[in-house]
């Protein structure tokens, strides 16, 4: 993969910053190092993780000079034995979207670090409350210049370039337990030292046992808008999961024409498995091809979604990544794949549900506020469910299969 050019700016100028206490009138501020007084502003109501919130905070509002990504951390030598908790914020006050968070670095280190992606010119807020301390503290915030181009195939990310995947890729922690994916590189060779082949990193399980992942990873732009109908393109990778004895790691992977989890979701355009029941438990990666044929003339970008763990296992590893005209060869194990995909026929509110090996047994449907509205049994590898008697809005839709995986889809009825 052709390496982008980085420049790390890293700014030490020291600021002495007395914040405001509101997202209304924060304290300005640009990379380099600051100081926090006594934590004694208003709360942010808005929590980017699964704990509870402090009662107080300390608001900035930070300007990015750059495209790339942005450090903020506390974890320098003056905050020794400090406990620190932080938001990340993109948006207005009145309409604020949690863009990053951090409590505890380690169970070892209780200060707080997080990178965002940013664009010149972009405000964002970053908060430190009290949950765990009203004490001042100092911090820092750094800029990596970063260029995320649009990609026109053929293309492959490898994941070598750890600053390309934190500025230009998405990473949403569904689940909000401050666990996402992840750049990791291994020793499986048998030899000293890292073998130089990172992928990304998805964990059901770590030192807290099981995690219940719902983490997403969205990728930059993809252009294929020089490919015709009729035209080959298929979405390329290769997957496993690593424990052999424990690799019953379920994923999805979606590509849509837009890039927010809500798009992913609508999308005609799946793949679903469980890697260990695949052929793909262990150290050694498997192929996988999904047909993204229907989507040619658009700009596109990918989605990985580690979710819906029935139980714990342990890590799920993604990686050469990419978009071609030619699928990779297959094994045998690899076509017992099951594949999943959906279609909503706006003329007819009609979905229609397909999957390649496992039956569906029954499709429940369910309202936005959770309200269940429709069951109807399949019990079949295709089937439709008619939704012309239900009113327009965003439905939620369960899809039994008969290898106990549910299929959870959100359809917009219109």
């Amino acid at each position: 993969m052709k390496k982008i050019l980085l420049l790390c700016c890293v700014l030490t100028i020291s600021f002495n910053i007395n914040s405001q206490n509101s997202c209304a009138s924060p304290g300005t501020i640009s990379a380099g190092s600051h100081s926090v007084g006594t934590i004694n502003g208003s709360a942010a109501t808005l929590i980017c993780d699964s704990n509870t919130a402090g009662t107080k905070a300390e608001w900035y509002a930070y300007t990015a000079s750059t495209d790339g990504f942005a450090s903020v951390t506390t974890d320098l030598g003056s905050n020794s034995g400090d406990d620190t908790n932080m938001y990340i914020y993109s948006g207005t006050c009145g309409s604020l979207s949690c863009l990053a968070s951090s409590d505890d670095i380690s169970p070892s280190n209780l200060l707080s670090e997080a990178n965002f992606p940013i664009s010149s010119g972009t405000t964002y807020y970053i908060v430190f409350d009290n949950r765990w301390s009203s004490s001042g503290f100092d911090f820092m915030v750094s800029e990596t210049n970063v260029a995320c181009n649009v990609t026109v195939p053929p293309a492959q990310e490898n994941f070598s370039d750890q600053n390309k995947i934190t500025a230009c890729w998405d990473l949403i922690d569904a689940d909000m337990d401050n666990r996402k994916w992840f750049v990791q590189d291994f020793d499986l060779d048998g030899t000293p030292g890292l073998d130089g082949n990172p992928c990304i990193v998805s964990r059901s399980w770590d030192a807290a046992g099981f995690v219940f992942p719902d983490n997403w990873i969205i990728s930059y732009s993809i252009d294929i808008t020089s490919y015709s109908s009729g035209d080959d393109i298929y979405l390329n990778w290769k997957a496993r999961g690593i424990n052999p004895s424990f690799a019953n790691e379920n994923y999805t992977v979606y590509v849509a024409t837009g890039n927010d989890t809500s798009d992913f979701l609508s999308s005609g355009i799946s793949f679903n498995e469980i890697i260990g029941q695949n052929g793909g438990a262990g150290t050694t990666f498997v192929d996988r091809s999904l047909d993204i044929s229907s989507l040619a003339g658009n700009i596109v970008y990918v989605a990985f979604r580690h979710h819906n763990m029935p139980s714990s296992q342990y890590e799920l590893h993604i990686d050469d990544v990419e978009i071609s005209s030619s699928a990779p060869s297959l094994s045998n194990d690899d076509f017992e794949i099951n594949e999943f995909s959906h279609f909503y026929n706006t003329s007819d509110k009609t979905l229609t549900l397909k999957s390649s090996i496992s039956a569906i047994r029954y499709v429940e449907v369910y309202n936005i506020l959770g309200a269940h509205v429709l069951t109807q049994d399949i019990n079949s590898i295709k089937g439709q469910v008619h939704l012309s008697n239900q009113t327009d809005g965003i439905y939620i839709v369960k899809a039994a299969l008969d290898d106990n995986i549910i299929q959870t889809l959100k359809i917009i009825k219109h």
